[in-house]
């Protein structure tokens, strides 16, 4: 049975993607996978047969892995920029042991130059604890985890190579990952009934439409699904919790680093449909009718697409996501149709949430690890923060820049500007979004609220792939998947208080998959309250000794004082929602 988990494909994968790294200790056990035993694990689904294969994690147990397994009919030509069509029966026995494509993408955030992937990438895979053919119990069904991997809705994928399995599969749960469409293929919008948008996100919605069908057959409980996502993947998280048509298919939800109100995820009135002229001017397309864009936008090559975000941008790779969710119009199967700054008409579910210490090193470090592109930032501050810190549409745009520059950078301190620069993209990419979010939310649910912040430096951290492979920032943007996933590119050795702290994130997140409460049914030295007002707001700092604090993201909440598009106090901005 051919299958690409051998050693060469595996490197072959890794000279396609610069956000890729492979230790050895990962492709061995790749290699070693027991993909062409007679013994595959085969599941019968209610769309078909599935073989798998046998995996180990990193504890030593076994578990049957299922990848590479369609949940969508490829969106390809008249299918482009449209709603996911959901995958038909298969006849035979899905050979589920193949590798995911990846998405058509480049990584801005590693400068990658070259375009990787396909647009035939709707997969997901499925990993099991439950190892025999007969996977099905009815009277032992366990939690699923879907993931949401992170990139900005620009890169990322959900391969095993990225995020496996070997972590959370010590713990009882069942793990999906899984592929969305990505840049202007997965979330351009004419803001009509044409292309309405949120196609990546709706990509995911289908990925949950396939776990609910199908899971049984796994071993998971269909009514006991948690989402949980990292960056774009958190602010995912978060958009489905307020989404009516997302509404009954997830039953709890976490969001490391990024909710539904981040700058980078959330487009202003207007910003889509000018991003669609764009795009079609780009390509040499009519920019109206909205019919005659969409339909010579299908003709184009998918590589010649996703080439023309790096035309977006202003300064550097700024701004970081010109395509990002929408309000669509009130059509069947929308996904969002009122701002995520209203309150949903959906019932709310219990959640997780929280950030790294030090989120901003995601941008900081290529600034001020670099001392040209440094001067340039400091010099050309007054034309690069409106783009960069997306207030540039803001009539108020000269007055934020002042406040920003007097509060973050300061003259003549040139080591306190580089921490400056590092606040500042936490505060304004992550922390004051966060804070807004959970004040929206505790204001119409009463169901428990579980808030921290990662603030344990682990021997590796993402700020190698950010710009600066020695230095220290802190605790990086991203540095929590490390915990949960063996991702690829951590190349130091793990220390005995990393596998610690990995041990304690694994049990409070598979914790809350299984009860809704990170403190059981694993107890745990500390214990984990949930937050009681957005006065107090407590939060678990993650540490070596983890302790309850107070006044989550506090220093961010400068940015509530700012005149911003979306400030709740502007309504005239608002209004236009």
């Amino acid at each position: 049975m051919p299958n690409r988990f051998h050693l060469k494909s595996v490197l072959r994968k890794m000279t396609m993607s610069t956000a890729t790294f492979i230790p050895l200790s990962l492709v061995i056990l790749l290699c070693t996978s027991d993909v062409t035993s007679e013994k595959q694990p085969v599941v019968r689904t209610p769309l078909g047969e599935v073989s798998g294969y046998y995996m180990q994690t990193r504890g030593g147990r076994q578990i049957s892995a299922f990848t590479a397994i369609p949940f969508a009919i490829p969106p390809l030509g008249d299918l482009r920029f449209k709603a996911p069509v959901p995958v038909a029966p298969w006849q035979g026995i899905l050979n589920a042991t193949n590798v995911s494509p990846v998405c058509v993408q480049k990584n801005p955030y590693v400068r990658q130059k070259d375009i990787v992937g396909q647009e035939d990438c709707l997969y997901l895979n499925i990993y099991t604890p439950k190892t025999n053919n007969d996977i099905s119990e009815e009277n032992n069904v366990l939690p699923v985890m879907l993931f949401l991997h992170g990139g900005g809705w620009m890169c990322g994928d959900a391969t095993t190579e990225m995020y496996g399995p070997q972590y959370l599969l010590d713990r009882d749960v069942i793990l999906v990952t899984t592929n969305y469409r990505l840049g202007p293929l997965g979330f351009l919008s004419t803001q009509d009934e044409h292309c309405p948008g949120n196609n990546g996100l709706k990509d995911q919605q289908e990925a949950l439409r396939f776990i609910q069908k199908t899971i049984e057959s796994f071993g998971g409980d269909k009514n006991s699904v948690t989402i949980f996502g990292e960056s774009a993947g958190g602010a995912s998280v978060h958009y489905h919790m307020i989404s009516d048509t997302s509404a009954g298919l997830f039953h709890k939800g976490i969001s490391e680093s990024g909710t539904a109100l981040v700058p980078w995820a959330e487009a202003p009135p207007g910003e889509a449909l000018r991003n669609a002229f764009r795009l079609a001017k780009f390509l040499e397309c009519p920019q109206s009718p909205s019919e005659k864009m969409i339909e010579c936008l299908r003709t184009k090559d998918s590589y010649d697409i996703i080439n023309t975000e790096f035309k977006f941008y202003e300064w550097d790779y700024e701004p970081m996501t010109p395509f990002k969710a929408v309000v669509e119009p009130d059509l069947p199967g929308a996904f969002l149709t009122r701002s995520p700054r209203k309150i949903p008409d959906v019932p709310a579910v219990p959640w997780m949430t929280g950030l790294t210490k030090d989120e901003g090193c995601l941008k900081s470090v290529w600034i001020t690890a670099n001392s040209s592109r440094y001067q340039e930032f400091t010099a050309g501050f007054d034309t690069i923060g409106p783009v960069t810190f997306y207030y540039d549409n803001s009539p108020f745009a000269e007055e934020i820049t002042k406040k920003i520059r007097a509060k973050y950078l300061k003259e003549n301190d040139e080591q306190a500007t580089q921490r400056g620069i590092l606040d500042l993209y936490t505060d304004s990419y992550f922390a004051y979004p966060a804070v807004e979010a959970i004040e929206l939310v505790l204001s119409y649910t009463k169901n428990p609220i579980y808030l921290y912040e990662l603030a344990y430096r682990a021997t590796n951290s993402f700020s190698q792939i950010f710009g600066d492979p020695e230095g220290n920032y802190g605790v990086c943007h991203a540095d929590d998947l490390m915990h949960l996933f063996p991702i690829g590119f951590m190349d130091k050795p793990v220390s005995p208080e990393d596998l610690k702290m990995s041990e304690t994130i694994v049990t409070l997140f598979t914790n809350f998959a299984n009860s809704g409460n990170p403190n059981k049914p694993i107890g745990l030295p500390m214990k984990w309250e949930p937050v009681t007002s957005a006065r107090n707001m407590e939060y678990l700092e993650i540490e070596s000794q983890s302790t309850m604090k107070e006044n989550l993201a506090a220093r961010s909440r400068y940015w509530g004082t700012l005149p911003l598009w979306h400030s709740l106090r502007n309504s005239r901005f608002m209004d236009e929602l």
